[in-house]
This record gives structure tokens, C-alpha cells and sequence, in this order.
């Protein structure tokens, strides 16, 4: 029994939202807020909307349309927490609502100078594909 409590241990610890960095602490108790932007897009009848908070690159993804079969929505991040580009991590239940729809959110990459967010998704029929929101 035991061992079953530290295995789900394990796995809730590896999900949880990567903690912020002593600046973005620092700044937040200097009551600098977050800069926050909205990177939005569509393809084929679904509406993408990602809120990323730029210090700590944790983003907040709203996904609406026919094909998903309404509104998802969850929060998600870069497994490197020190990286602007790599294989996301999300939030348990936002993975599983999206893995019910046969949806997988495998990677992103941040461009700052072109400001945009590059997505790498796995959708059915369509397979893999880029989207770009901006």
C-alpha cells in the first residue's frame, strides 16, 4: 500500500506547474505584476487562445470550436522551465480532456522577435501539424 501512495506521489509531483524563479518571486513581492500576452489562432473550426505569462512561461490554453466538441481548457508548460522552446507538460486533467478528443499537445517554441507561439499538436485524420498563433 505503500509503495502505491509514493508511486502516485511521484506522479502528481512531476506534473505540478514548475515553481518560479527567486526574480520573478522577488518582483512579485515588489508588487511588479506578470507580464502577460495573448497569442491567438485557428484552424479547421477551432479557436486557440493561449494567455502566457512571459516570466514564468506557464500558459493558460483555451481551445473552442465544433470539432472538439465545445470548450477545453487547462494550463500547460515547457518541461524545460528555463527554455523558450521543447516538449509541454500539462496539467492532468486538461491532458485527459484533450486525450478523451484524441488530441496531444507535444511541443511549443516561443519567438519573441516575431511574437509568436509555435504549437505542434497531433489531431485524428489530420495527423501532426504546426499551428502558429500570434
Amino acid at each position: 500500500m505503500r509503495a502505491l501512495f509514493f508511486a502516485l506521489a511521484l506522479v502528481g509531483k512531476s506534473a505540478q506547474v514548475p515553481r518560479p524563479s527567486t526574480m520573478a518571486r522577488i518582483l512579485t513581492q515588489m508588487g511588479i505584476p506578470d507580464p502577460v500576452e495573448t497569442f491567438e489562432g485557428s484552424f479547421y473550426g477551432v479557436r486557440a487562445a493561449v494567455e502566457l505569462n512571459m516570466r514564468t512561461r506557464v500558459a493558460k490554453v483555451h481551445l473552442n470550436g465544433v470539432p472538439l466538441g465545445g470548450r477545453v481548457s487547462g494550463t500547460g508548460w515547457l518541461q524545460n522551465a528555463e527554455s523558450e522552446s521543447g516538449t509541454v507538460v500539462l496539467e492532468p486533467s486538461f491532458e485527459a480532456r484533450l486525450a478523451r478528443r484524441h488530441v496531444s499537445i507535444y511541443s511549443a517554441r516561443l519567438d519573441r522577435k516575431g511574437h509568436t507561439v509555435t504549437v505542434h499538436v497531433k489531431i485524428p485524420i489530420l495527423g501532426t501539424l504546426s499551428l502558429v498563433l500570434s
